[in-house]
Protein backbone atom coordinates (compact mmCIF):
# COMPACT_ATOMS: atom_id res chain seq x y z
CA UNK A 1 0.00 0.00 0.00
CA UNK A 2 1.25 3.40 -0.73
CA UNK A 3 2.27 5.40 2.73
CA UNK A 4 3.88 8.37 1.05
CA UNK A 5 3.65 11.47 2.68
CA UNK A 6 5.32 15.04 1.71
CA UNK A 7 5.34 18.05 3.57
CA UNK A 8 5.71 21.72 1.95
CA UNK A 9 5.95 24.66 4.57
CA UNK A 10 5.02 27.44 2.43
CA UNK A 11 6.29 31.32 3.43
CA UNK A 12 9.42 33.60 1.91
CA UNK A 13 10.44 34.38 5.95
CA UNK A 14 10.98 30.67 5.91
CA UNK A 15 13.14 30.10 3.41
CA UNK A 16 14.74 33.42 3.90
CA UNK A 17 15.68 32.87 7.47
CA UNK A 18 13.48 35.20 9.38
CA UNK A 19 11.49 32.71 10.98
CA UNK A 20 12.21 28.62 12.33
CA UNK A 21 9.99 26.00 10.82
CA UNK A 22 8.52 24.22 13.45
CA UNK A 23 5.86 23.02 11.91
CA UNK A 24 7.13 20.70 9.50
CA UNK A 25 9.47 19.37 12.35
CA UNK A 26 6.49 18.20 14.61
CA UNK A 27 4.02 17.03 11.85
CA UNK A 28 6.72 14.70 10.41
CA UNK A 29 6.91 13.19 14.12
CA UNK A 30 3.25 12.96 14.24
CA UNK A 31 2.79 11.61 10.67
CA UNK A 32 5.16 8.93 11.50
CA UNK A 33 3.87 7.81 14.61
CA UNK A 34 0.65 7.46 12.60
CA UNK A 35 2.54 5.10 9.78
CA UNK A 36 3.06 7.53 7.04
CA UNK A 37 6.11 7.17 5.61
CA UNK A 38 7.80 11.01 5.32
CA UNK A 39 9.89 11.22 1.94
CA UNK A 40 10.29 14.76 1.65
CA UNK A 41 9.94 17.96 3.54
CA UNK A 42 10.04 21.07 1.79
CA UNK A 43 10.31 25.17 2.39
CA UNK A 44 9.11 27.32 -0.32
CA UNK A 45 9.23 30.62 -1.02
CA UNK A 46 5.83 32.59 -1.49
CA UNK A 47 6.24 32.20 -5.63
CA UNK A 48 3.03 30.85 -7.09
CA UNK A 49 4.43 28.84 -10.11
CA UNK A 50 6.79 27.43 -7.73
CA UNK A 51 3.80 26.26 -5.21
CA UNK A 52 2.03 24.71 -8.78
CA UNK A 53 4.88 22.71 -9.61
CA UNK A 54 6.27 21.54 -6.68
CA UNK A 55 2.76 20.51 -5.25
CA UNK A 56 2.21 18.93 -9.31
CA UNK A 57 5.51 17.29 -8.63
CA UNK A 58 4.59 15.52 -5.40
CA UNK A 59 1.35 14.52 -6.89
CA UNK A 60 2.85 13.23 -10.17
CA UNK A 61 5.40 11.23 -7.70
CA UNK A 62 2.58 9.64 -6.46
CA UNK A 63 2.27 10.65 -2.35
CA UNK A 64 -0.71 9.42 -1.23
CA UNK A 65 -1.09 12.52 1.31
CA UNK A 66 0.66 15.75 0.41
CA UNK A 67 0.39 18.31 3.71
CA UNK A 68 0.64 22.25 3.26
CA UNK A 69 0.95 24.98 5.87
CA UNK A 70 1.40 28.80 5.47
CA UNK A 71 0.03 30.55 3.12
CA UNK A 72 -3.91 30.73 3.63
CA UNK A 73 -3.82 34.83 5.08
CA UNK A 74 -5.25 37.68 3.63
CA UNK A 75 -2.06 39.39 2.34
CA UNK A 76 -0.94 39.52 -1.44
CA UNK A 77 2.10 36.81 -0.20
CA UNK A 78 -0.68 34.21 0.75
CA UNK A 79 -1.01 32.62 -2.25
CA UNK A 80 -1.97 28.24 -1.32
CA UNK A 81 -5.23 28.50 -2.28
CA UNK A 82 -4.58 29.75 -5.88
CA UNK A 83 -1.74 27.09 -5.89
CA UNK A 84 -4.22 24.11 -4.42
CA UNK A 85 -6.64 24.92 -7.20
CA UNK A 86 -4.39 25.38 -10.20
CA UNK A 87 -2.95 21.88 -9.47
CA UNK A 88 -7.13 20.66 -8.83
CA UNK A 89 -8.34 22.02 -11.60
CA UNK A 90 -10.79 23.56 -9.81
CA UNK A 91 -11.71 27.58 -9.00
CA UNK A 92 -11.50 29.31 -5.68
CA UNK A 93 -14.04 30.54 -3.49
CA UNK A 94 -15.59 31.73 -0.76
CA UNK A 95 -17.76 29.22 1.58
CA UNK A 96 -20.52 30.69 3.04
CA UNK A 97 -19.89 28.93 6.14
CA UNK A 98 -16.61 30.13 6.66
CA UNK A 99 -17.89 34.07 6.52
CA UNK A 100 -20.76 32.85 8.84
CA UNK A 101 -17.87 31.85 11.37
CA UNK A 102 -16.46 34.79 11.11
CA UNK A 103 -19.46 37.02 11.52
CA UNK A 104 -20.53 34.76 15.05
CA UNK A 105 -16.94 34.90 16.68
CA UNK A 106 -16.74 38.18 15.86
CA UNK A 107 -20.45 39.28 17.00
CA UNK A 108 -20.61 41.06 13.39
CA UNK A 109 -23.39 40.76 10.28
CA UNK A 110 -21.88 38.57 7.42
CA UNK A 111 -22.18 41.85 5.45
CA UNK A 112 -19.82 43.30 8.06
CA UNK A 113 -16.99 40.75 8.51
CA UNK A 114 -17.01 40.40 4.25
CA UNK A 115 -13.90 42.61 3.46
CA UNK A 116 -11.98 41.84 0.80
CA UNK A 117 -8.85 40.62 3.34
CA UNK A 118 -11.96 38.16 4.95
CA UNK A 119 -13.04 36.87 2.03
CA UNK A 120 -9.20 36.07 0.83
CA UNK A 121 -8.39 34.50 4.22
CA UNK A 122 -11.61 32.47 4.19
CA UNK A 123 -11.27 31.55 0.51
CA UNK A 124 -10.63 27.66 -0.49
CA UNK A 125 -10.46 25.45 -3.96
CA UNK A 126 -14.42 24.92 -4.90
CA UNK A 127 -13.51 21.37 -5.15
CA UNK A 128 -12.12 21.06 -1.59
CA UNK A 129 -13.93 19.56 1.35
CA UNK A 130 -14.00 22.58 3.87
CA UNK A 131 -12.73 22.29 7.50
CA UNK A 132 -13.20 25.03 9.77
CA UNK A 133 -10.52 26.07 12.02
CA UNK A 134 -10.60 25.41 15.68
CA UNK A 135 -8.43 27.65 17.07
CA UNK A 136 -7.76 30.53 14.16
CA UNK A 137 -9.30 32.43 11.33
CA UNK A 138 -8.27 30.91 7.50
CA UNK A 139 -9.89 27.76 7.43
CA UNK A 140 -7.86 24.48 6.75
CA UNK A 141 -9.21 22.59 3.07
CA UNK A 142 -8.67 18.74 1.72
CA UNK A 143 -8.39 18.31 -1.89
CA UNK A 144 -8.08 14.67 -3.77
CA UNK A 145 -6.09 15.69 -6.83
CA UNK A 146 -5.66 12.12 -8.55
CA UNK A 147 -4.10 9.49 -6.13
CA UNK A 148 -3.40 11.94 -4.01
CA UNK A 149 -4.93 13.88 -0.74
CA UNK A 150 -3.78 17.45 -0.26
CA UNK A 151 -4.44 18.62 3.20
CA UNK A 152 -3.64 22.36 3.43
CA UNK A 153 -3.68 24.41 6.87
CA UNK A 154 -2.29 28.00 8.21
CA UNK A 155 0.99 28.62 9.47
CA UNK A 156 0.91 29.52 12.56
CA UNK A 157 2.06 26.67 14.75
CA UNK A 158 -0.72 26.92 17.49
CA UNK A 159 -3.50 26.84 14.31
CA UNK A 160 -1.24 24.08 12.52
CA UNK A 161 -1.62 21.59 15.74
CA UNK A 162 -5.34 22.28 16.32
CA UNK A 163 -5.94 22.31 13.06
CA UNK A 164 -4.06 18.76 12.64
CA UNK A 165 -5.70 17.35 15.83
CA UNK A 166 -9.57 17.99 15.40
CA UNK A 167 -9.15 17.24 11.53
CA UNK A 168 -6.66 15.67 9.70
CA UNK A 169 -5.60 12.81 12.66
CA UNK A 170 -8.52 11.63 12.69
CA UNK A 171 -8.73 11.44 9.05
CA UNK A 172 -5.50 9.48 8.39
CA UNK A 173 -6.11 6.89 11.26
CA UNK A 174 -6.66 4.29 8.91
CA UNK A 175 -5.06 5.92 5.80
CA UNK A 176 -1.60 3.60 6.10
CA UNK A 177 -0.97 0.08 6.17
CA UNK A 178 2.03 0.34 8.62
CA UNK A 179 2.34 1.42 12.15
CA UNK A 180 5.30 3.22 14.05
CA UNK A 181 6.95 2.68 17.20
CA UNK A 182 10.03 4.21 18.63
CA UNK A 183 12.49 4.66 21.37
CA UNK A 184 15.69 6.40 22.55
CA UNK A 185 18.05 5.10 24.25
CA UNK A 186 21.85 5.27 25.39
CA UNK A 187 24.80 3.22 25.10
CA UNK A 188 27.95 4.23 26.59
CA UNK A 189 30.59 4.17 23.45
CA UNK A 190 31.83 6.69 20.61
CA UNK A 191 29.60 7.22 17.48
CA UNK A 192 32.46 5.80 15.42
CA UNK A 193 32.13 2.77 18.17
CA UNK A 194 28.64 2.31 17.81
CA UNK A 195 28.33 2.72 14.00
CA UNK A 196 28.93 -1.13 13.14
CA UNK A 197 26.21 -1.77 16.09
CA UNK A 198 23.44 0.09 14.16
CA UNK A 199 24.19 -1.55 10.88
CA UNK A 200 24.01 -4.85 12.10
CA UNK A 201 20.73 -4.11 13.54
CA UNK A 202 19.23 -3.06 10.65
CA UNK A 203 20.94 -5.56 8.25
CA UNK A 204 18.90 -7.77 10.78
CA UNK A 205 15.78 -5.96 10.84
CA UNK A 206 15.74 -4.08 7.95
CA UNK A 207 12.08 -2.15 8.89
CA UNK A 208 14.00 -0.95 11.54
CA UNK A 209 16.13 2.81 11.54
CA UNK A 210 18.71 3.52 13.93
CA UNK A 211 20.47 7.07 14.29
CA UNK A 212 22.67 8.33 16.52
CA UNK A 213 22.98 11.87 17.81
CA UNK A 214 26.89 12.92 18.66
CA UNK A 215 26.05 16.67 19.42
CA UNK A 216 23.88 15.14 22.30
CA UNK A 217 26.24 12.65 24.09
CA UNK A 218 26.74 12.55 27.42
CA UNK A 219 29.41 11.36 29.36
CA UNK A 220 28.45 7.56 29.58
CA UNK A 221 25.95 7.72 26.46
CA UNK A 222 25.74 8.21 22.85
CA UNK A 223 21.61 8.76 21.99
CA UNK A 224 20.53 6.91 19.64
CA UNK A 225 16.76 6.30 18.45
CA UNK A 226 15.19 3.26 17.11
CA UNK A 227 12.15 3.70 15.27
CA UNK A 228 10.63 0.44 13.54
CA UNK A 229 7.61 0.40 10.78
CA UNK A 230 5.22 -2.46 10.67
CA UNK A 231 3.80 -3.28 7.62
CA UNK A 232 2.36 -6.74 8.21
CA UNK A 233 -0.29 -6.40 10.99
CA UNK A 234 2.10 -7.21 13.99
CA UNK A 235 2.42 -4.81 17.02
CA UNK A 236 4.93 -2.54 16.23
CA UNK A 237 5.89 -1.89 19.92
CA UNK A 238 6.71 -6.35 19.49
CA UNK A 239 9.24 -5.50 16.95
CA UNK A 240 10.48 -2.51 18.87
CA UNK A 241 11.65 -4.72 21.86
CA UNK A 242 12.74 -6.99 19.82
CA UNK A 243 15.07 -4.52 17.76
CA UNK A 244 15.87 -2.97 21.50
CA UNK A 245 16.86 -6.03 22.54
CA UNK A 246 19.08 -7.53 19.90
CA UNK A 247 21.28 -3.80 19.90
CA UNK A 248 21.69 -4.59 23.73
CA UNK A 249 23.26 -8.12 22.67
CA UNK A 250 25.46 -6.40 20.16
CA UNK A 251 26.59 -3.87 21.67
CA UNK A 252 27.06 -5.65 24.96
CA UNK A 253 29.08 -8.19 23.07
CA UNK A 254 31.82 -5.64 22.35
CA UNK A 255 31.63 -4.75 25.89
CA UNK A 256 29.70 -1.57 26.24
CA UNK A 257 25.69 -0.75 27.93
CA UNK A 258 23.04 0.38 26.52
CA UNK A 259 20.67 2.18 29.10
CA UNK A 260 16.92 4.12 28.12
CA UNK A 261 17.62 6.83 30.30
CA UNK A 262 21.15 9.43 30.49
CA UNK A 263 22.67 9.27 33.96
CA UNK A 264 25.36 11.49 33.45
CA UNK A 265 25.58 15.35 32.18
CA UNK A 266 26.65 16.39 28.65
CA UNK A 267 29.98 15.59 27.31
CA UNK A 268 31.45 19.32 27.20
Amino acid sequence: MNDKVEIFSIGTELVSGLVLDTNSHWLAGEITLAGGDVRRVTALADDLRALKEELQAAVDRDARLIITTGGLGPTPDDLTVDAVAAVAGSRVHTPTEVLEDFARRREMTVEEVSTPPRIKMGSIPASSTLYLNPVGWAPCFATEVNKSLIWSMPGPPREVEGCFTHHIQPAIQDMFSAQTARLRVYVDSFESETSPFMQRVMNEIPTAYLKAYVGQSRENGLPVDIVVRSEDGIDPNILLEKTHALFCTVAGEAGKTVTREPTAPLRE
